[in-house]
């Protein structure tokens, strides 16, 4: 495969894949995924609850709970604190769910709901210090601006995450303001969304408008009801938590069914993981008969 056969631009491109358009949530291409950087307009999105309306005049980010200085943030405040950026790949814990068997329920996701963006924004870390959490807060909440009502609950809750409030963990989260050095396009959680690296989309929560320390597990519906690894069926109480991404790799080129010529050609692709690093891959071309080991590249 040379150059020449690579889109020239976005506009190359075919667009988002949609999954469901209420609320939204589309996969991204397969040809977006032939580089490192996925653009911001073909970034898969995930959705629980429709977009929010956000005016950045009254938008504020507290900061509560358990904690010796509370703060309210603004938009301009944000942005004048110490900036990181972070390259960091975000994947839905249900992609690929469509080439599950038996069949599982749930998006019907294909091998596009997984990005790699660069993130810029305030280090996790440096806002905490801001406020002194309390040595009896044990999780963080994040609270997005996004609500609604789930299918199985009567009233309206807001898409709301916990992270534990562990130091490492911690010094890897951004409250991201800016993708791919832009800001954050509205779909994908402007003006602020949480940044959680090796973890999977889930937890990289969007629109968020607060953070409180809390000193007791948080049980709320997005994380005490969906996203657990349920061993035995309906038992939620011994069920562990979704949290970093497993390995994973995708064939980028050539797609599925695509025709060839004779002759030689390059199979493409991509690998990742949420905690350590690839260190080989192997493809095979017979179904599993034989396997050849990749060349594994550098990101640029």
């Amino acid at each position: 495969m040379t150059n020449q056969d690579l889109p020239k631009s976005i506009h190359d491109m075919p667009g988002l894949i949609p999954l469901q358009l209420m609320p939204e949530n589309m996969e991204s291409p397969i040809n977006t995924l032939l580089s490192w950087i996925t653009p911001n307009e073909l970034f898969f999105t995930r959705n629980h609850l429709a977009y929010p309306t956000i005016q950045l005049e009254s938008w504020g980010l507290i900061l509560g709970g358990e904690v010796e200085n509370p703060i309210n943030l603004t938009y301009d405040q944000l942005k004048q604190m110490p900036q990181v950026d972070r390259f960091v790949t975000i994947e839905c814990s249900g992609n690929k769910r469509a080439l599950m068997e038996p069949p599982t329920p749930g998006e019907q996701w294909q091998i596009g709901a997984v990005g790699n963006a660069k993130w810029t924004g305030v280090p996790l870390a440096y806002i905490l210090d801001q406020t002194k959490v309390k040595e009896t807060a044990r999780e963080l909440i994040f609270t997005g601006v996004d609500s609604g009502i789930r299918p199985d609950m009567d009233s309206v809750v807001n898409f709301e995450r916990s992270l534990p409030l562990d130091k490492t963990l911690m010094a890897e989260c951004i409250l991201a303001l800016k993708m791919n050095d832009e800001p954050i396009p509205h779909k994908h959680g402007f003006p602020l969304r949480l940044i959680v690296p090796g973890w999977y989309g889930m937890a990289h929560v969007k629109w968020v408008s607060q953070i409180t320390a809390t000193a007791t597990p948080f049980k709320g519906p997005f994380q005490a009801i969906d996203y657990l690894y349920i061993t035995n069926d309906g038992d939620y109480l011994n069920a562990a938590p979704v949290t970093e991404m497993k390995v994973n790799s995708i064939i980028t080129w050539p797609s599925q069914e695509e025709k060839l010529h004779l002759g030689s050609h390059t199979i493409r692709g991509l690998a990742w993981t949420g905690k350590g690093t690839i260190s080989g891959v192997e493809v095979s071309i017979d179904n599993g008969m034989t396997w050849n080991v990749a060349r594994l590249t550098s990101p640029e």
